[in-house]
């Protein structure tokens, strides 16, 4: 029987193969890890990255749906992003949620179009596609 998982549940899995506890918190190499996918790295002034799995899965939409999807819905194209792609990603000293991201018509799969990198600490979203 194939059992349909939420994208919270997809989510929430892939939390725990990178290794944020299902609930509370853990300590390890001076950084904090909490159930939520939020993270504080522990130094002489603690940075604190609050922007969970779920939530930076949010941003990302939100982010696509204010400055792409209302244009190409006249077009019926859409893009959105994979839940079940999210990845850690590190950049400059800055850390962000990463997602695939798929561009096509509506109701289709759509094809792979490059990332949604989600700012760990400000929630801000930038792309990073492959035309630039």
């Amino acid at each position: 029987m194939n059992i349909q998982q939420s994208e919270e549940d997809i989510i929430n899995e892939r939390m725990k193969e990178y290794g944020y506890p299902s609930s509370g918190y853990i300590i390890t190499n001076k950084t904090v890890r909490y159930s939520d996918a939020s993270f504080v790295i522990l130094s002489n002034s603690p940075k604190k990255y609050s922007i969970g799995g779920v939530q930076s899965l949010n941003k990302a939409r939100a982010y696509l749906n204010s400055e792409y999807n209302q244009e190409l819905a006249e077009h019926n194209y859409m893009i959105d992003v994979e839940p079940e792609s999210i990845e850690e990603y590190q950049e400059n000293n800055n850390y962000y949620w990463m997602f695939k991201m798929r561009f096509g018509k509506v109701g289709t799969e759509g094809d792979f179009m490059g990332y949604v990198m989600v700012d760990r600490r400000t929630g801000h979203c930038k792309m990073e596609g492959l035309f630039g």
